[in-house]
Formats: C-alpha cells, sequence, structure tokens
C-alpha cells in the first residue's frame, strides 16, 4: 500500500543543525533536508520544517558563547 498526500512534519533541532562550536549552520545536513523535502514535495506530500535551530545561529550572529537558559534571552 503506498502512502500519497502525507502531511510530513520534520523538526529540526538547535544541535542537529548547527556545530555546537563555532554555532555556524551544518550546511551539509540543511542541504540534505532540503533535498529529501523537495523529493518528498515532488512526490505529491505537504513538508512542514519546524526549526529552533535559528536560536543557535542567532548566538553566533550576537557573538554569544553560550545558550540563554531563561526565556526573555532565547528570545533576543
Amino acid at each position: 500500500m503506498a502512502f500519497q498526500n502525507l502531511t510530513v512534519v520534520i523538526k529540526l533541532g538547535t544541535s542537529s543543525i548547527v556545530d555546537e562550536t563555532t554555532h555556524e549552520p551544518i550546511l551539509s545536513i540543511l542541504t540534505l533536508i532540503v533535498e529529501t523535502a523537495a523529493s518528498l514535495r515532488r512526490s505529491g506530500h505537504n513538508v512542514v520544517l519546524v526549526s529552533s535551530g535559528a536560536v543557535g545561529v542567532g548566538l553566533r550572529r550576537m557573538d554569544v558563547d553560550k545558550k540563554p537558559k531563561h526565556l526573555p534571552g532565547i528570545q533576543v
């Protein structure tokens, strides 16, 4: 039985897509995810990407070494 027209949710955590030392995005992982999402779309599926990775990348942009522990700091 083939599944068609599914909605596939891909959750990307910061630790999966951002280097923990440099806080730079891991482009090889992101490329693989985009290729997979594109393949799913071509097969007729809906794809939803959910990511907390923006926090990790934002830390690098703000020159912050450690992730804040409290919500207001994370939201900045």
